[in-house]
């Protein structure tokens, strides 16, 4: 009772003597009445800081008493106004453009080497030690907006602006978000922890804004975004720097007791991947003050035209300077469409060298919790740092306003019977969706050329294969394919069930269920789609695809057992049946005179490639990424980019005997892949290497034996670790094997130095693959260009017995 009491006059006490904070808020303008974006608001003496939104406006939570404000914006001088803090005050002010003072050397009739490039070595000598102190941990606050400024009125016919929920002027706000998360730091390890997430429109999303994309280090050699492409740029204090900028000192000015340089970026060839603008620099600290930086597409960047990064530094402590905000600015242009918008990000509450708990920083780097997005509209205009701007504020009223009304079962309907109607024309390219958004379920039936095909073995055929899928939670869903497939030459129906249960989507735990009949392709790792086996069929009377039928049951699950390391497991259970042609009716009656057998091994004759037989099997994968850094998510687990190779053991394993099966047989293979390796402004590499060996064939038949993707055709998929030339069937075998692919994207390293072919910001490929088997072997190499989602390769193959092969190979789409 006792310990109650003292507790109680304990809170009161700290109640008595805590401090009422009072909001401030005001405007920042310059000398001819322009709003100055995203200026940094600072108070002296206080680690208290905050920043103004797109129009100028800022607002401030102060306890009361005499406090000194200080208006900061890269390009304008600094401003300090002192006022005493009481309720309704508005401080605003008026920035004039900044004034440095700057004398010039000259020795005997000639100028001396401008200053700047003394400070930049001061800084380039320093930078290991800047780059990775001190520790901290601190707050974060992020916005993110994207707008469309300019569209087209019709789009395939449909109306943009009502599409896009758009203004007469076809101009609105797509995407508008906001976070509040921890943020933690240890050279070179960083983690995020969301606190709460705002998402417009979307009253259950979660924010895709992360602190994490706005990290920019400048003392690092090297900077690279992923959302913006794979291309690194070159810091302008990095070791080389010199070898890509010039520098030239604008002036020097007192800010803070501080003396501050202000220095001019110049690329010496604007079309490196490089930055140009401003950075200030702290005189004998030898440290960034601020930066404002640009990069354009001459520097190859992606997705966008133009980037502008502003940041700013906070001393903390009297001994580190420390990030206190950071913006990045953008526009571009594409299919007619104008866009813009801005991700900032604003620090504050810095502890710096805190004591981090072991392991911490280890693989999971940002972690969103179930709650994140549950915080009411109180809460964030009592948390928002930076103030709405009238757009914004009228954009969240409108979409979150129609998001609840969205809620209700009315509007549900009329959503739903809406999006529900068929279109034929939409469904003749992608097929039809039938929404339940009651059940939070849908049925999807593919398009007409993923239904109706062509193929020698069963003849013009239809493919009958919807797909329900039901979401039981954020981790939780199911997928059902039901299939019902008929040839009308071969006379044959096959219908089977694919059942997959999403249990744990952070421990990507599933299970799958397979049985039924199906027509199969005889290489397991697939071949060609049926959509184009049709044409190359048809009209060229190639046909590549090679079937056999099965009666099927199989099982399988998997999960990942701990932090990178994932285990799969499965059985099946069937019988099999070799097929024939049964028709052979392609459009040219030369094409038909070209076609071959369904028995890839002897293409002239119509006989079977292996009996009828029943195989029991069972397989089990274990792989393993060290190091694989994550962010986990209320629905799940997303893997970044791994930073180390992964490593993966197959087993598979034919039991004779068991259901009357005739295969025994035991396959290994040890699998070593990473995937986009960074080589710094030389691009990314790719590697996979396989091999693997039949330590058991007493009896196994030619579904069972080790297959390779391979590639026939022009257009083809360039996902890694395809072959481009390979024979989709000559190469499969029942001994052992080594398989090695190597591909390496320059990001248009030497492509940019030509004038012209530089605006097209094409990126070279190269790469090359190899197959090696006691009595087979095969080479290739190719050479290609890239450009966002279109490819072009051209390479040449070799065999074991010297024959020689050289093609292109197209791609188009994601």
């Amino acid at each position: 009772m006792f310990k109650k009491a003292l507790l109680i006059l304990f809170l009161l006490i700290s109640k008595g003597f805590s401090q009422e904070l009072i909001e401030i808020s005001g405007k920042i303008i310059d000398t001819q009445g322009h709003p100055i974006a995203f200026t940094s608001v600072f108070i002296k003496d206080l680690i208290t800081s905050t920043m103004a939104n797109q129009n100028g406006e800022y607002k401030i939570n102060l306890p009361k008493g005499r406090q000194t404000i200080i208006f900061r914006f890269v390009g304008y001088k600094q401003e300090q106004i002192a006022f005493d803090v009481k309720a309704g005050t508005k401080v605003n002010a008026v920035l004039e453009k900044e004034s440095f003072t700057l004398e010039e050397v000259v020795i005997a009739g000639r100028q001396k080497e401008d200053p700047a490039n003394k400070f930049i070595r001061k800084v380039i000598a320093h930078r290991k030690a800047l780059r990775s102190t001190p520790s901290y941990s601190c707050d974060v606050y992020t916005k993110g907006v994207q707008k469309l400024v300019g569209a087209p009125k019709k789009i395939l016919g449909q109306d943009v602006a009502q599409a896009l929920n758009l203004d007469s002027n076809r101009h609105g706000i797509l995407y508008q978000s906001e976070t509040k998360s921890k943020f933690y730091y240890k050279y070179p390890d960083v983690k995020e922890i969301m606190e709460a997430s705002k998402v417009a429109g979307d009253r259950e999303g979660f924010s895709f804004n992360r602190a994490l994309d706005l990290q920019i280090n400048l003392y690092d050699n090297l900077l690279q975004w992923g959302p913006l492409g794979n291309q690194s740029y070159v810091s302008p204090v990095a070791d080389n720097a010199f070898d890509y900028y010039r520098y030239q000192l604008e002036g020097t000015s007192i800010q803070n007791e501080h003396i501050i340089h202000k220095i001019k970026i110049i690329p010496k060839n604007r079309f490196d991947p490089v930055f140009s603008g401003h950075i200030y620099l702290v005189d004998g600290d030898w440290r960034l003050y601020s930066v404002n930086l640009m990069i354009t597409e001459e520097a190859r960047i992606n997705f966008v035209d133009t980037l502008k990064i502003s940041q700013n530094f906070i001393e903390v402590g009297k001994t580190f300077w420390l990030p206190s905000d950071i913006t990045f600015n953008f526009k571009g242009k594409v299919l007619g469409f104008k866009f813009a918008g801005y991700f900032t990000g604003l620090y504050s509450n810095y502890h710096v060298n805190p004591e981090f708990p072991d392991n911490f920083f280890k693989d999971e780097i940002m972690r969103i919790p179930a709650d994140a997005n549950t915080r009411d509209n109180e809460y964030w205009v009592k948390n928002r740092p930076v103030p709405l701007t009238f757009e914004e504020d009228i954009n969240y009223r409108l979409k979150d306003t129609a998001a609840a009304q969205a809620e209700s079962q009315h509007v549900l309907d009329s959503l739903q019977k809406e999006r529900n109607k068929f279109k034929p024309l939409k469904f003749l390219f992608s097929g039809y969706t039938l929404h339940n958004y009651g059940n939070k379920s849908f049925w999807h039936f593919n398009s007409l050329n993923r239904t109706v095909f062509y193929n020698t073995v069963e003849g013009w055929a239809v493919d009958f294969k919807p797909h329900y899928r039901k979401q039981f939670s954020l981790r939780r869903s199911i997928d059902v394919r039901p299939s019902f497939r008929y040839g009308f030459s071969s006379n044959t129906l096959n219908a089977n069930i694919q059942v997959n249960y999403l249990s744990d989507t952070l421990h990507h735990e599933s299970f799958s269920l397979n049985m039924g009949s199906d027509f199969l392709d005889l290489n397991n790792k697939g071949t060609i789609n049926l959509f184009y086996n049709t044409l190359t069929t048809l009209f060229d009377g190639k046909n590549f695809l090679k079937l056999y039928k099965a009666n099927f049951f199989a099982l399988s699950a998997q999960r990942e057992i701990s932090d990178g390391l994932l285990i799969t497991g499965g059985t099946e259970i069937s019988r099999r049946f070799p097929l024939r042609n049964a028709s052979y009716k392609p459009i040219f009656d030369n094409a038909a005179k070209i076609l071959t057998s369904n028995n890839p091994l002897d293409p002239q004759r119509d006989i079977n490639l292996f009996p009828v037989n029943n195989a029991f099997s069972i397989d089990a994968k274990l792989s393993y990424t060290y190091g694989q850094r994550y962010t986990t998510r209320p629905d799940g687990k997303i893997y970044e980019n791994a930073r180390y190779p992964t490593i993966k053991l197959n087993y598979r394993k034919g039991i004779p005997k068991v259901f009357n099966s005739a295969v025994d047989y035991d396959f290994i293979a040890l699998d070593l892949y990473q995937d986009k390796v960074k080589t710094g402004l030389f691009g990314y590499s790719s590697f996979y290497f396989s091999a693997g060996q039949f330590i058991n064939t007493k009896s196994l038949f030619y579904p069972d034996i080790k297959h390779f993707t391979g590639n026939q055709t022009a257009i083809y998929n360039p996902i890694f670790p395809n072959f481009h030339f390979l024979d989709y069937y000559a190469y499969a075998t029942n001994s052992k094997y080594f398989e090695g692919h190597y591909e390496h994207n320059f990001l248009g390293l030497f492509l940019k130095k030509i004038p012209l072919i530089r605006k097209l910001k094409l990126e070279e490929i190269v790469g090359g693959a190899i197959l090696s088997q006691p009595y087979n072997s095969y080479r290739e190499v190719y050479f290609g260009l890239q450009r966002l989602i279109v490819r072009a390769d051209y390479g040449f193959a070799w065999t074991q017995n010297g024959q020689r092969y050289r093609a292109f190979r197209l791609f188009y789409g994601f």
